[in-house]
C-alpha cells in the first residue's frame, strides 16, 4: 500500500492514485467530486475505504500550502483532512439538514482558468484512532487559488 499519515487522530492511507481520463472540456465537468465509502462509521479501529473521482485542471499546478495530509502528486496535489465540521445536506422535503461531517479535500493550486480537466481516481482508507464518529464524510476538490476555484455541491456551515 502507499504512504500513510495521521492528522487530527485519523490515519489516512493511500491505496491508489491514478489519472485515467484526460482533456475533459470544462462544460462536461460535474460540479463536485464523486465519492463512494465502504460503510457507515461505527467503532474506532475499523479502516474505511473511500473512492473519489476528482476533476483537476490540466494546467500546470503550483505548490499547495497545506501539506499535512497524503501526498498524491509531488507538492501539487494533496488529500488533506480537516476534522469533523457541520455541513448542510439536502433532505427529502427539499430543505437542508445540518449534520456533522468528516471533511476531506483533494487540494491543488492552479493560478489560471482552465478549459480542460483531467479525471483522477483516488482510493484511500481512513481509520479513526480516537474521537467521535461522524454522521457522514464529504470530500471536495478544491483549488487553493480562490479566483479559479469553481466550488462544489457540499456547503460548509458558516460559524458564528
Amino acid at each position: 500500500m502507499g504512504n500513510s499519515v495521521t492528522v487530527n487522530h485519523v490515519t489516512l492511507s493511500l491505496v491508489k492514485f491514478e489519472k485515467f481520463v484526460t482533456n475533459i472540456p470544462a462544460a462536461n465537468r460535474p460540479t463536485g467530486p464523486l465519492v463512494n465509502i465502504s460503510g457507515a462509521e461505527g467503532s474506532n479501529s475499523t479502516p474505511y475505504t473511500v473512492t473519489v473521482l476528482a476533476y483537476l485542471p490540466d494546467n500546470p499546478l503550483n505548490r499547495v500550502e497545506n501539506t499535512s495530509g497524503l501526498q498524491l502528486q509531488g507538492n501539487e496535489i494533496y488529500l488533506n483532512y480537516y476534522g469533523i465540521n457541520p455541513v448542510n445536506i439536502l433532505n427529502k422535503e427539499g430543505g437542508t439538514d445540518t449534520v456533522q461531517g468528516r471533511e476531506f479535500r483533494v487540494e491543488f493550486n492552479c493560478k489560471e482558468e482552465t478549459t480542460n480537466y483531467d479525471l483522477y481516481y483516488i482510493q484511500f482508507t481512513y481509520k479513526v484512532e480516537s474521537g467521535a464518529s461522524a454522521d457522514m464524510i464529504w470530500v471536495r476538490d478544491e483549488d487553493e487559488d480562490p479566483e479559479t476555484d469553481r466550488g462544489t455541491v457540499s456547503t460548509p456551515v458558516d460559524g458564528d
